[in-house]
């Protein structure tokens, strides 16, 4: 009897025991899970670049929170605090998007030309004021961010138009000094001088408009061909004084080349009285060529004419007979579905710019090349400066409102195989997520395959190929009755 009463007064005590410690171990989990939360939250913002500061405080705690043999008390408060700490990270590096917004969109240019491994003292100046311009706004600065913010974009921007400048004239300046070191300013210096205009002509294109580089790649094209004529005058004409190749074995030689074109176009390549009666025959036969070509067409032209006028008599016949054939019901179908699918793809290459996208066909597919959605060294989250970009996808899957939507991710040749695959993947899958929460898409719709460095579309050996190789393609499966929204 004794005994049962004893049980009687310890058993609640103990119960109470076991409740309490439960609660707590269920606290300090709870404490963990806001934590890791908010950790995620504060790294989709780029805070740890954003509130530099701020998350190195969140990420210390974090740790002091994760650390063993604490007490389960100890663990809750530093998970709390550091909670604090990276929602306090975020709301400052949402701040940071918004005061330094042309900063971090001509830092992220920079990077993509380049610019911290070509010009890395440059970089580290314009960095310094980046981060200096992070850490004001952490300390309620503003103004001093704004500053911080105008002078760290114009450096961001000059490095970036520096090392554009170095990759496309890169070979122009290479064949120049080649030039010079066969003393082609003494021998040729005329021809010379003709591919350094050139090459100034390219570099004045891209600081007018760095990233149409058509023109500037042509001027470069022209640049090298005079500096490698400029070398072959520069040898001939040296050889030429140090007797190694007499002016009558020259003039031979040319004479030669010379014959071989008005052999080609059936001339006699009769020489005897100059060179005056050859050169009028080789004239005279481009000019026949070029005239017989606009005859050609001016005959293809009366052709379409004539198509058009037949199109149009089997239409007033059609007209006539009361009406047309299943056949030809069948091929206006196939014609106004044609259109459809132009009107379609047209609508959608219009949403994009050079730098968001590159859209494309490829038999029924059309395929969105990513090209301004871009992802952290090693990183598989969603960059806040993406969003945008991404809200035009979502516009341009609606064209299509019953495809299969495929994401590739690809990356370039650099590091392990296996964990460029993996990286790949985990960048899909993280554009796939994006879709089923943001976008509302359907799960069911959506493939997402990493084919990690497999698929190049560029030369891995440059920077601007490496960058082109680091891509999300957009795939989208499309059926011929699409209706357009």
């Amino acid at each position: 009897m004794k005994i049962f009463i004893k049980i009687n007064k310890v058993l609640p005590i103990l119960l109470w025991l076991f409740s309490t410690l439960n609660a707590q171990e269920l606290s300090n989990v709870q404490c963990l899970k806001d934590m890791e939360i908010a950790a995620k939250s504060a790294d989709q913002v780029s805070a740890k670049i954003l509130a530099p500061q701020t998350y190195k405080k969140a990420s210390t705690l974090k740790n002091k929170a994760l650390s063993p043999s604490k007490s389960e008390k100890y663990v809750c408060q530093q998970a709390i605090k550091s909670f604090e700490q990276f929602n306090a990270a975020t709301k400052f590096a949402n701040l940071a998007t918004q005061i330094l917004s042309s900063s971090i969109f001509n830092r992220r240019n920079a990077i993509k030309a380049n610019g911290p491994q070509e010009y890395p003292s440059k970089w580290q100046k314009a960095e310094r004021k980046f981060v200096l311009a992070t850490k004001s706004i952490e300390n309620n600065n503003i103004q001093r961010a704004e500053k911080l913010n105008i002078d760290a974009s114009q450096e961001f921007n000059a490095i970036e138009l520096l090392s554009i400048k170095d990759l496309i004239l890169a070979n122009a300046r290479i064949q120049i000094n080649l030039a010079k070191d066969k003393k082609a300013e003494r021998y040729a210096p005329i021809t010379l001088n003709q591919a350094y205009g050139f090459l100034n002509s390219a570099d004045r294109e891209l600081t007018t408009d760095r990233y149409n580089i058509e023109i500037a790649n042509l001027l470069v094209e022209k640049s090298i061909e005079r500096s490698s004529h400029a070398i072959f005058l520069s040898i001939l004409i040296q050889n030429l004084q140090d007797k190694l190749l007499t002016t009558e074995e020259l003039i031979i030689e040319w004479e030669t080349n010379l014959a071989k074109i008005a052999n080609s176009a059936d001339i006699y390549p009769l020489v005897t009285n100059g060179y005056s009666p050859l050169t009028d025959s080789l004239v005279n036969y481009i000019d026949a060529l070029r005239l017989q070509r606009q005859y050609l067409e001016q005959d293809q032209k009366d052709n379409l004419i004539q198509i058009a006028d037949l199109k149009e008599e089997i239409r007033n016949l059609d007209e006539r007979l009361g009406g047309v054939t299943q056949e030809r019901e069948n091929l206006n179908k196939k014609i106004e579905a044609q259109a459809r699918v132009k009107e379609q793809f047209d609508k959608v290459e219009k949403m994009f710019n050079s730098t968001e996208a590159r859209v494309f066909r490829e038999n029924n597919n059309v395929i969105l090349r990513m090209i301004g959605l871009t992802f952290g060294s090693n990183e598989s989250s969603i960059m806040t400066e993406s969003l945008p970009l991404l809200a035009k996808l979502e516009k341009a899957i609606d064209v299509y409102p019953r495809s299969e939507i495929i994401i590739e991710g690809h990356t370039d040749s650099q590091g392990d195989d296996q964990l460029n695959q993996k990286l790949s993947q985990q960048r899909a899958d993280s554009i796939k997520q994006y879709m089923i929460n943001a976008m509302r898409i359907q799960s069911y719709r959506i493939i997402a395959t990493g084919f990690g460095e497999t698929r190049p579309v560029a030369n891995n050996e440059t920077a601007l190929g490496r960058e082109k190789n680091r891509r999300i393609d957009i795939v989208l499966k499309t059926l011929q009755n699409d209706a357009i929204n």
